[in-house]
């Protein structure tokens, strides 16, 4: 550079760039872990996917990550219970990305959950992100102005953002569309009136 500290401006257009050359590739690109056919094996007595890094969730407890979903992270209030992208928060407006179409791999995962997206309303849960450049992006809450500061949500431990993806990446990640079991596995006793569209 030329010696001269580099503006918010700038640094936002650089970060702008950054996301919109990685991103494209994030959602296409084949994970480094990935084969070229479907990956052997399971996690957890689940099929090992293409976008599944299984050293990365390592320990994870699957049934804690659906809690952190419905009660810790609060993800379905704009994810909608199932992944569709339907929640109810009226901030996602029905923009929420569809989990159950993601292409993203387990860091992509680990590291939209705990930074959030910058100027989107998807917030961000580690309570480390944005306090130095090491956890989000590179970037720190002075690289951003008061409006454009990306939105803190319920914090969330590490280990859980861990458990969320094992999660994700076993029941919902490329689930396709959703059928009355899986209705009726996920609301047990009340589904007959949530589940009845589906049948």
């Amino acid at each position: 550079m030329n010696g001269y500290p580099m503006s918010l401006f700038s640094r936002i257009l650089t970060a702008a760039a950054a996301l919109a050359i990685v991103a494209p590739l994030a959602l296409t690109a084949m994970p480094s872990n990935a084969q070229s056919d479907t990956p052997a094996g399971d996690f957890m007595g689940y099929p090992v996917t293409e976008y599944m890094d299984v050293s990365l969730l390592e320990g994870a407890d699957i049934e804690k990550g659906h809690d952190v979903y419905n009660r810790v992270g609060i993800c379905l209030s704009c994810h909608g219970w199932n992944g569709d992208g339907m929640g109810k928060n009226p901030r996602s407006e029905g923009d929420a990305a569809k989990l159950r179409e993601s292409l993203l791999d387990t860091q992509g995962f680990i590291d939209i959950i705990s930074c959030g997206i910058p100027g989107t309303p998807m917030p961000y849960h580690n309570n480390q992100a944005y306090k130095d450049g090491d956890v989000c992006y590179g970037m720190t809450a002075a690289d951003f102005d008061a409006a454009d500061m990306p939105r803190k949500g319920k914090s969330i431990r590490p280990a859980d953002i861990i458990n969320l993806v094992a999660y994700l990446q076993t029941h919902v990640q490329g689930a396709g569309e959703t059928t009355l079991a899986q209705c009726q596995d996920y609301y047990g006793d009340s589904a007959s009136k949530v589940c009845a569209g589906l049948e």
